[in-house]
């Protein structure tokens, strides 16, 4: 068993329900396991180009109530902004910056976070297409 998760798509008003995501379209969303507002907040720093502090998890909104079985929060628009603009040629170096900033965490490879970089881009630009908010979604 792992912790799922979910970035994807939707209308920021009213909070969605994405139980699963089975109601959105595939392009909608992008689907991991072991990302958490931890990672999240590690992604942030990044293309912020600056240190991490865990104080940054609390940019990751949550939409959902804390006691609920699974959760929903904002990605920060800074960061969607970052991967929507991210070119091709630049994803390599950006999955290692991701791989080096959660090398405690998760221990994933460069090649690892090459196709994960590559989708959030995608939806990304998505979002910014269809005028959309970005969310993350966790569950265990």
């Amino acid at each position: 068993m792992g912790m799922l998760s979910d970035f994807f798509i939707a209308d920021a008003s009213p909070a969605p329900k994405y139980e699963g995501g089975e109601a959105f379209d595939d392009a909608d969303k992008c689907q991991f396991k072991w990302l958490s507002p931890l990672q999240g907040a590690q992604f942030l720093a990044v293309v912020r180009g600056q240190e991490y502090v865990v104080d940054m998890i609390s940019e990751f909104k949550l939409v959902t109530p804390e006691d609920a079985e699974d959760w929903t929060m904002f990605v920060p628009q800074d960061l969607v902004n970052a991967l929507a603009m991210l070119k091709p040629n630049e994803v390599p170096a950006l999955a290692a910056k991701f791989a080096e900033a959660t090398a405690e965490e998760l221990g994933w490879t460069v090649d690892d976070f090459i196709p994960v970089v590559s989708d959030l881009s995608a939806l990304a630009r998505r979002a910014f297409e269809k005028g959309k908010t970005m969310y993350l979604w966790n569950c265990l």
